[in-house]
């Protein structure tokens, strides 16, 4: 393995507390790296506007990986760089489904968050960062406004409880051509193009910082990181990671909760030397 110059760390259950929010032990571990000369970039699921105020807090690199791999933003410009949307069709059907089946939704499309007036309610309980404040538009329905606008859609996330009505959603919506199902968390699911995921846009972003994927660590937790941590050179699971997560992965850390990304981070800096 070659030595590692690129960190990049999922958000959800990762680089984040139980909370949500950084600690200082993470922020102070990815100050050390960047300042022994590697790049940390953050790569998640959230869309560019709500990925680019955890960068901050960070301290990370100005690229990130957002909307699961369907784009690559940049924190300075506040503003995606590089897009891989659904097709049309398809992202409509996938929509349609979760207003069918009622519930709670966002769609990705740019740097703008479709709702309807029930999803923001249902967000707003626990969402209040300026970056999803700045970055949400509310229509009342939003499979029919992509297609009366015909918008690209990046991403589709759809959120529940009940485990019956996220298993109804995903075998529904699996069996659309043209999109494919994740999910970050047992009560989620995300939907984008097959062609995106985080490993093919972190191979995209380290050509662009002249890097390599031989050269990254990646750390993460949940299903929509899978396809990174098979493609970099050291996959770090979290404590908490699925079990799924843990068999690809060459190390594992403690959980988010007890400030795993910190320590992953400072053990690839006491093996740089």
């Amino acid at each position: 393995m070659q030595k590692i110059d690129l960190i990049a760390l999922d958000l959800d259950g990762t680089a984040l507390t139980p909370d949500n929010t950084v600690s200082e032990a993470t922020r102070e571990a990815v100050r050390r790296a960047r300042g022994a000369g590697l790049h940390v970039v953050v790569s998640t699921g959230r869309i560019c506007g709500e990925a680019r105020d955890f960068a901050i807090a960070l301290g990370a690199d100005d690229l990130m990986v957002t909307s699961g791999g369907a784009s690559i933003s940049s924190v300075s410009r506040g503003q995606c760089t590089m897009r891989m949307s659904m097709p049309w069709e398809p992202a409509v059907r996938a929509a349609a489904v979760v207003e069918r089946i009622g519930v709670t939704a966002m769609i990705y499309v740019g740097e703008t968050l479709l709702i309807t007036p029930y999803d923001d309610m249902e967000f707003g309980k626990y969402k209040s960062n300026e970056g999803y404040l700045s970055v949400k538009q509310v229509v009342p329905s939003v499979a029919e406004y992509i297609a009366d606008h015909r918008l690209s859609v990046d991403k589709i996330f759809a959120r529940s409880n009940d485990p019956v009505m996220i298993s109804m959603i995903r075998s529904q919506i699996a069996d659309i051509p043209g999109v494919r199902v994740m999910s970050s968390a047992p009560d989620n699911i995300e939907v984008v193009t097959p062609g995106a995921d985080k490993g093919t846009a972190l191979g995209m972003l380290c050509r662009e910082l002249g890097t390599g994927l031989s050269c990254a660590a990646a750390i993460g937790d949940s299903e929509n990181d899978l396809e990174m941590l098979r493609a970099v050179a050291l996959p770090i699971a979290m404590g908490n990671a699925t079990d799924a997560v843990k068999a690809v992965c060459r190390r594992e850390t403690v959980t988010n909760a007890e400030n795993g990304v910190a320590a992953a981070i400072d053990r690839i800096l006491a093996e740089r030397g």
